[in-house]
């Protein structure tokens, strides 16, 4: 095995096919990917199913009702870049998040084409409570890192969110 957890035989042996199928990769890359992605993963899907469809939400919901919270009303074109999400997703999520009271559309005065997305009452009653439990798994999930490990932590990967995506090998848009 290469070191490093020995609480995650899967990563040891992800690593060790890796080591020994593709020589060139660089291995510290490699698991450092794996780890951030399998944590991120991890963690989402814990919020979620402990948090968010407790209270009748999806992650989108949620990050929809997030963004409207701390930003303000928007379009929706501009809560799928803040929310990280499809434009689809937002329609889709929209249009659930008004059924249920949590969300209202509004028309421009000026230019009725530019449909615009705020929160109402409940929702940021909602998105209030429902942070206030994701924040309490927070504070279990990084119980054993020190307070200047977490903003390291943080800093590091706001590096990374700051860093543009390479475009090269597929040709999509990045973010």
């Amino acid at each position: 095995m290469t070191g490093g957890s020995k609480n995650d035989p899967f990563l040891e042996r992800a690593t060790d096919q890796v080591v020994e199928s593709l020589p060139d990769v660089d291995v510290d890359l490699f698991r450092l990917s794996f780890v951030l992605t399998r944590a991120a993963n991890r963690f989402s899907r814990h919020v979620e199913s402990v948090v968010h469809r407790r209270r009748g939400l999806t992650t989108a919901g949620f990050r929809i009702l997030f963004t409207l919270w701390t930003s303000g009303p928007l379009p929706a074109h501009r809560i799928a870049i803040l929310a990280g999400l499809s434009r689809a997703s937002v329609s889709s999520v929209v249009n659930t998040l008004e059924r249920d009271g949590r969300v209202e559309r509004s028309r421009d005065s000026t230019d009725r084409r530019v449909v615009t997305v705020s929160i109402t009452s409940p929702g940021v009653a909602q998105v209030c409570e429902a942070y206030e439990a994701q924040h309490e798994l927070e504070r279990a999930q990084y119980a054993d890192l020190s307070s200047a490990d977490r903003r390291a932590l943080a800093a590091a990967l706001e590096t990374l969110i700051d860093t543009p995506l390479d475009q090269s090998l597929d040709g999509s848009s990045g973010d």
